[in-house]
C-alpha cells in the first residue's frame, strides 16, 4: 500500500500559518491536496497535523485525517521523528511525504516519483533539481578550477539540489528513522521539474509563486 502524507504544522515559523493561505480560489494546503488525489498514485492521502480544525477540510476533500501529537508539533521536532511517528501509527508498506512547500510541482513529477519507488531495491527517495552554475563549499570550488580560464556554465558538471517537494520511505527504513536518521547512501535520488524548485519559505516566495501559478503546467 502507499500512502501520501502531507504533514502541515500549524505554528510555521519563516511564514506564518502559510498552510492556509490562498493561491488564487485555494489554499496551499488544498493545492497540494488537490495533486495527490488527481495523480492516483497513492491508495490513501492524510493530512498529518497538529491543528484539530483541519479534520473538517480531510472530510470536505475526501481523505484521511492524522492528528499527532504536540511533541511533534514544534519547531525542534525532526523529519525523521514525524516519519517514524507516522509509519508507526498506520499499515502500509510505502509512506510518501507530498510536501506543501513546493506547490507548484507537477501532478507528473508526483506520479513519477511514486513510479520510480517501485524499483526492487528502493528503501528511500528524495526529489531533486539540477543546476548548471558555478558552485562552492566550504570557500573550495565544487565544479570548476579557479585555474585554466573560467569555465563556460555550459560545460559544468550539473549540482544536484533537493528541492524535497516529494520524499518517500518503505517500512524497512523504521530501524534507521529511529534513530534518527532520514537518508542514506542508497536513497534513490528523484529528479523533477524546475516548477518544483519553487519553495515556499517567506512572504516574497509567496508573492513569486502566486505570479508564477498563472503559467505553471500540469497542475490540475
Amino acid at each position: 500500500m502507499n500512502i501520501c502524507m502531507v504533514p502541515v504544522r500549524k505554528g510555521s515559523v519563516r511564514l506564518a500559518k502559510k498552510n492556509y493561505l490562498k493561491i488564487g480560489e485555494l489554499t496551499v494546503l488544498e493545492i497540494t491536496l488537490k495533486k495527490a488525489l488527481m495523480s492516483k498514485a497513492f491508495d490513501r492521502v492524510v493530512i498529518n497535523t497538529d491543528d484539530p480544525e483541519l479534520e473538517e477540510i480531510a472530510c470536505r476533500v475526501g481523505v484521511d485525517f492524522y492528528l499527532r501529537s504536540s511533541e511533534l508539533a514544534t519547531s525542534l521536532a525532526t523529519s525523521d521523528q514525524v516519519v517514524f511517528d507516522f509509519l508507526d501509527h498506520h499499515e502500509g508498506e510505502k509512506v510518501f511525504w507530498v510536501n506543501t512547500a513546493s506547490p507548484l510541482q507537477t501532478i507528473s513529477d508526483i506520479k513519477n516519483f511514486v513510479k520510480v519507488s517501485d524499483a526492487e531495491n528502493w528503501s528511500s527517495g528524495i526529489s531533486y533539481n539540477l543546476s548548471q552554475v558555478h558552485a562552492i563549499f566550504n570557500e573550495k570550488p565544487l565544479n570548476f578550477n579557479w585555474k585554466n580560464g573560467f569555465a563556460r556554465t555550459q560545460d559544468l558538471k550539473y549540482i544536484k539540489c533537493f528541492n524535497y517537494a516529494m520524499m518517500g520511505w518503505s517500512r524497512q527504513m523504521m530501524s534507521m528513522l529511529s534513530k534518527g536518521q532520514l537518508f542514506d547512501e542508497n536513497t534513490y535520488l528523484v529528479k523533477s521539474s524546475k516548477w518544483s524548485s519553487f519553495l515556499l519559505k517567506s512572504k516574497e516566495d509567496m508573492e513569486l509563486i502566486t505570479s508564477l501559478s498563472k503559467v505553471a503546467p500540469d497542475q490540475g
